[in-house]
């Protein structure tokens, strides 16, 4: 983020922090004829905050107040201001949702999405990243795994496909040792997948070199999800396409 933006933001977050405040005042003091200006000031505002940051992940803010109060915005923590929004809407027959973004608002943004990515991207991404081709029926939520994971592709978020493939790699294998009854609870009990680690489970579903293969692709995908690296597009296609191939494997196994 560069300076220009974070001094942006602290003053903003300061801004705000002085507006709720007046808000507070002129509830107590029952100022209807300010207050209405006020409120609509600080949406505004809150609004304004809420956009900067939309192409900022990261804000590096010294202020400490200005801290604390982006924290509380982007926590959705309310401040009193927003407890006088909510009454002013229980008392509507509508929903007012006075910090959402309408259509117009949505439409002066999407300069800042194509700036960096389009509709072509993305459709190239889907075609270039494949699919699971299976014989058999799986769960609905390994499925939703594979979904998820080719549209990260598509949208460039590669480490969240390399992590993914960690989950679509258990959720196979536990599926497996379900499916061929390779795990059984004892008496009466229901069998509990979690209470295993995860190198039993690959060496019950597993062996040879597919148990070897699983393991790398198991060992690879937690380095980064204990965040100690980051992938490249080549890399997360490559471990997608591997952790599919390995899924295949498993089931046809």
């Amino acid at each position: 983020m560069s300076t220009s933006v974070d001094a942006t933001l602290t003053r903003d977050a300061i801004e705000l922090n002085k507006k709720n405040r007046s808000i507070v005042k002129l509830v107590l003091e029952w100022n209807i004829d300010e207050l209405g200006e006020a409120l609509q000031e600080y949406v505004d505002l809150k609004k304004k905050i809420k956009k900067t940051l939309i192409d900022y992940p990261v804000a590096k803010i010294h202020d400490k107040l200005a801290q604390d109060v982006l924290t509380r915005v982007i926590q959705d923590d309310p401040f009193q201001a927003d407890n006088v929004l909510k009454m002013f809407e229980s008392k509507s027959d509508e929903p007012l949702e006075f910090e959402k973004l309408d259509y117009s608002q949505i439409e002066e943004l999407q300069d800042l999405f194509y700036s960096w990515y389009s509709h072509y991207e993305y459709l190239e991404g889907l075609y270039e990243i494949g699919s699971l081709i299976i014989g058999y029926s799986i769960p609905e939520a390994l499925s939703s795994y594979v979904s998820e994971a080719r549209s990260c592709f598509a949208f460039q978020q590669y480490n969240a496909v390399y992590g993914l493939c960690r989950t679509i790699l258990e959720a196979a294998i536990r599926h497996r040792c379900e499916r061929k009854g390779l795990l059984r609870p004892s008496g009466s009990q229901v069998l509990d997948f979690e209470s295993y680690r995860p190198s039993e489970l690959i060496n019950k579903a597993t062996k040879g070199q597919l148990r070897e293969r699983v393991k790398n692709i198991y060992s690879n995908t937690s380095t980064l999800l204990h965040g100690r690296k980051t992938v490249s597009s080549g890399e997360a296609k490559k471990m997608f396409r591997d952790t599919l191939k390995a899924v295949q494997d498993l089931y046809e196994n």
